[in-house]
């Protein structure tokens, strides 16, 4: 019981300490036709010591107008990423020291990290990406960090940064969300115990089909329901969407 607490605690610690991604503004208004060869792959990096074993697929960027935002991106990224196994490798260490020749069944600790895309074009990037951790306990945890960049501005966006101002659209998400909840009532806690809760920096990322926003594990529903994710269609949004999201559907 002490070592899932220890997890959990440096897992919360992990969620406080992973950053915004902030980069330098690209001077050009002429974004959609200079990274319309913008892609990204991953790096991965396979590690097994007396430990920490496990796997890291880190997103690397590519075919970006701008060099130093590529770059930055990319640094960035990697170093977050490294510095989650960092982490759990320090609490590995910790813990050996403290209990000597007692730990060798719980060792080596277990970090994965794995991304998706959940968009991409020649103006934003948007990338969920889930680190996963076993330091002992029932089961190992996991938390999502979503980078969110508006490639033609080498800005980081926030939830709100998609809306014009004005738009009550933590209210509108809410509602959406409370729906879906009430249409699988059994993969979530009771409402009474986990109240929806959209603020204007609430994590998200983009697809296709809409805004995605997610929790974290236990925060509205068991583990076993994983981390509980909403799509929020544009259409449900569109009165509030700015142009530039709005070019997002009109695209496809």
């Amino acid at each position: 019981m002490r070592k899932g607490w220890l997890g959990l605690r440096v897992h919360f610690a992990l969620w406080l300490r992973v950053g915004c991604i902030v980069a330098s503004l690209v001077q050009t208004p002429t974004h959609a036709s200079l990274n319309r060869k913008a892609a990204v792959s991953a790096e991965v990096v396979s590690f097994e010591t007396e430990l920490v074993a496990g796997e890291l697929k880190i997103p690397v960027i590519t075919g970006l107008s701008d060099a130093e935002l590529e770059r930055t991106l990319n640094a960035q990224w990697e170093r977050e990423i490294k510095g989650f196994v960092d982490v759990i490798r320090a609490e590995a260490e910790a813990f050996h020291k403290e209990m000597g020749e007692e730990v060798r069944h719980w060792l080596p600790f277990q970090a994965y990290v794995d991304f998706k895309i959940g968009y991409l074009d020649e103006r934003f990037v948007s990338l969920p990406i889930v680190y996963y951790s076993y330091t002992g306990g029932a089961h190992g945890l996991s938390f999502q960090e979503s980078a969110n960049v508006d490639l033609a501005e080498g800005l980081n966006l926030t939830l709100e940064d998609l809306f014009v101002p004005g738009y009550d659209f933590c209210t509108v998400i809410q509602t959406e969300v409370k729906r879906q909840r009430a249409a699988n009532a059994d993969w979530y806690f009771d409402e009474t115990m986990a109240e929806t809760v959209i603020l204007p920096h609430h994590p998200f990322y983009l697809t296709p089909q809409g805004v995605v926003v997610y929790f974290g594990l236990y925060e509205i529903a068991p583990y076993s329901t994983g981390i509980p994710e909403f799509v929020i269609p544009y259409d449900y949004l569109w009165d509030g969407l700015k142009p530039e999201i709005r070019a997002i559907v009109e695209a496809e």
